[in-house]
């Protein structure tokens, strides 16, 4: 019997993570897409203010390089957590617009809100970008996996979380909630970063399943939300509806106390739970969803 010990799986995982942690310490990281405008442009070689093009290498240094440098699919990426983080500010935007008005918000303040339900839906076609991006020009990156799980978490999380106060979920227990819906999305994106190895794949890479509701579908939500604010069922709603629909409930003490909580926050509720669901199994759709979670 061979004295080796063979490496356990768990091992063999830890290892090649360091090993490309490694190579991106080492490789030209950031700077690689710099490099490629300055090798591009003509002008740049001549020019002070651009960085040599990066020397030539190896077939195999080029397809180790692939996980870590920074590539035209990770801006892509970043465009994605642009529109998120776009979409809570114009939303942030509207409540300072309609703060001091005790009528309904004006035609300005109005697209304002509507914009910021447009940028997550932009965002998701950004999302759907990066991965096609990535497989056309070789494969992602290291860097761009972990970004894409925080553009996600911003434009599918927080964003849907801040139109839906913006919209009228206003009370303790809505934050409650709210708070809930973003902590399951974190936890989703973690989990699917964590278990892709497990789940089985097609012929192309691509996840056969997801396991839990995948967090671009709260673009479902803004939809809703959308809905809402077209219909003027919001606070300070343009006909007259001055709240959310389905009303307030007061789950203990007075009206306008602690106790209070909408029953449009319960859908928030039911969707995080579909979110970190490890029963509920969607099937990933070609063209329709990107492979990332």
């Amino acid at each position: 019997m061979s004295g080796k010990k063979t490496p356990t799986k768990g091992a063999t995982v830890v290892e090649e993570k360091k090993k490309l942690l490694q190579q991106y310490k080492d490789d030209d990281g950031h700077f690689s897409l710099v490099r490629l405008i300055a090798t591009i442009l003509p002008i740049a070689r001549n020019s002070p203010l651009f960085l040599r093009p990066a020397p030539l290498r190896s077939s195999e240094d080029s397809a180790d390089s692939r996980h870590s440098n920074f590539r035209i699919a990770d801006l892509i990426t970043i465009m994605n957590g642009v529109c998120g983080t776009l979409s809570i500010l114009s939303s942030a935007r509207y409540l300072v617009l309609s703060s001091n008005l005790p009528a309904p918000p004006s035609s300005d303040a109005l697209n304002t809100l509507y914009f910021a339900h447009l940028l997550p839906i932009l965002g998701f076609g950004f999302d759907a970008l990066d991965g096609k991006v990535a497989r056309w020009s070789g494969g992602g990156s290291m860097l761009g996996q972990e970004m894409d799980s925080l553009a996600d978490l911003i434009s599918f999380g927080v964003a849907p979380a801040t139109l839906a106060f913006t919209l009228g979920l206003r009370t303790p227990l809505d934050l409650v909630a709210l708070l809930l819906f973003v902590s399951a999305g974190l936890a989703r994106l973690a989990r699917f970063n964590a278990t892709v190895a497990l789940i089985p794949s097609d012929s192309s890479g691509k996840s056969k399943y997801f396991e839990g509701l995948p967090i671009p579908s709260s673009l479902a939500l803004t939809s809703m939300m959308a809905f809402w604010v077209k219909q003027g069922w919001y606070a300070m709603g343009k006909r007259g509806g001055a709240d959310l629909p389905f009303g307030v409930r007061v789950l203990w003490g007075e009206k306008g106390g602690n106790g209070e909580i909408h029953l449009a926050a319960f859908i928030f509720v039911a969707w995080a739970a579909m979110m970190v669901s490890k029963t509920l199994r969607f099937l990933a759709l070609t063209g329709l969803c990107p492979t990332d979670p």
